[in-house]
């Protein structure tokens, strides 16, 4: 191995020795029972629900409010992809929703801004 070589792989290790790890940042929860008041079908179908009660996961979780209505699409428990429509409770049914975000930084149109991903799994179904 040639000096050059040795040099350079000596300063990409001390470089990567002084780096910070990158760090993610953690889905937020908010564990809510709800009482679905509307099953919407335009624009799109969604459940519209009046929030019962909330238990945040820890004290800096931005819940919503209880009393409020939540208009939204249920997901499975993994939250990867939407529940099936004929496993969607019915109008008058309580269920317990795990309110899940991220917030980051999004991309659009060459400009960066601040946004938040939501997810709405259904629990204990």
């Amino acid at each position: 191995m040639n000096n050059h070589a040795t040099r350079y792989g000596l300063w990409v290790l001390a470089l990567s020795a002084l780096s910070q790890p990158a760090q993610a940042s953690t889905w937020q929860i908010c564990r809510m029972d709800v009482r679905i008041t509307e099953v919407v079908k335009r624009p799109y179908p969604q459940l519209q629900a009046q929030i019962l009660k909330i238990t945040p996961a820890s004290a800096t979780v931005e819940c919503p409010e209880v009393g409020t209505t939540l208009t939204f699409t249920p997901e499975t428990t993994d939250y990867q992809a939407p529940l099936p429509r004929r496993q969607w409770p019915g109008k008058g049914q309580s269920v317990r929703v795990d309110y899940r975000y991220l917030d980051g930084i999004c991309k659009g149109d060459g400009n960066d801004y601040a946004c938040r991903i939501k997810h709405y799994p259904l629990v204990d179904r």
